[in-house]
């Protein structure tokens, strides 16, 4: 069960660096190489993908990888969103 927990971890924070190497995040706006963000985040997710391929099967730890970047992609703009309607009423 720790490589299930290590290998989605890994592929949420591999899918926030991907996130981050969008043109169009709203997450930070701190001046960053959107390239390493990009290649970085790759390169985390799939040694998440990697992990969870010795867990389960290959199909399955294609879902779960898949279901976990999803996630991430769809809940951290939202998030960021909140945040920042959350700062600016409070001014």
């Amino acid at each position: 069960m720790t490589l299930f927990w290590v290998g989605a971890l890994l592929v949420m924070a591999g899918s926030l660096g991907v996130y981050l190497s969008s043109p169009n995040q709203s997450l930070s706006q701190a001046a960053f190489s959107r390239r390493a963000a990009g290649w970085g985040g790759g390169v985390v997710m799939l040694a998440g993908q990697a992990v969870l391929l010795g867990w389960a099967g290959p199909a399955t730890a294609v879902f779960i990888a898949l279901t976990a970047a999803s996630l991430v992609w769809s809940i951290v703009p939202l998030l960021a969103l909140w945040l920042r309607m959350r700062a600016e009423a409070g001014r």
